[in-house]
């Protein structure tokens, strides 16, 4: 009788020890994914915020403003590259880019898609900011910026 309550035990030891493998295995597995998943995150969210503070520095730098504001609507869409972009804007956004980013930007009127042309293959991060008025031009446009990573 002693022999098979040993036996009996040994079989729930094995369960137990096959239990906590299977969820050992599990919560590598598990935080393998989550680490990288939150590196995803972590990119995408440095280059948004990149990208916002170079459309803040150009959306309330005056002389930007009317620079972008003073734009004929027959040449929009503008994009970066372009002669009729803006000198100034063009040199604050070329100033700001950090030297992880390629970016380009576009100069569109206000109820045009404003997605600049981009030929990358990595992943491709948008933002935009909108330009109403200043004391002289109520013309609004849209300054966006697509960036990627190099």
């Amino acid at each position: 009788m002693a022999v098979k309550i040993l036996k009996n035990k040994q079989g729930w030891i094995r369960v137990v020890e096959a239990f906590f493998a299977i969820l050992l295995i599990g919560a590598v597995i598990i935080l393998a994914i989550n680490s990288n998943a939150g590196n995803s995150e972590d990119i995408a969210s440095k280059v948004y915020e990149n990208e916002l503070s170079i459309l803040r520095a150009v959306q309330l730098n005056e002389s930007m403003r009317a620079s972008i504001l003073n734009l004929n609507d027959n040449n929009l869409p503008l994009d970066s590259n372009d002669s009729l972009f803006p000198q100034d804007v063009r040199a604050k956004i070329g100033e700001k880019i950090p030297t992880y980013l390629m970016c380009e930007a576009r100069i569109c009127k206000i109820n045009q898609e404003c997605i600049p042309d981009y030929s990358s293959s990595s992943d491709i991060y948008t933002s935009q900011v909108t330009i109403f008025a200043n004391l002289q031009i109520n013309n609004p446009r849209k300054l966006a910026i697509s960036c990627s990573l190099k």
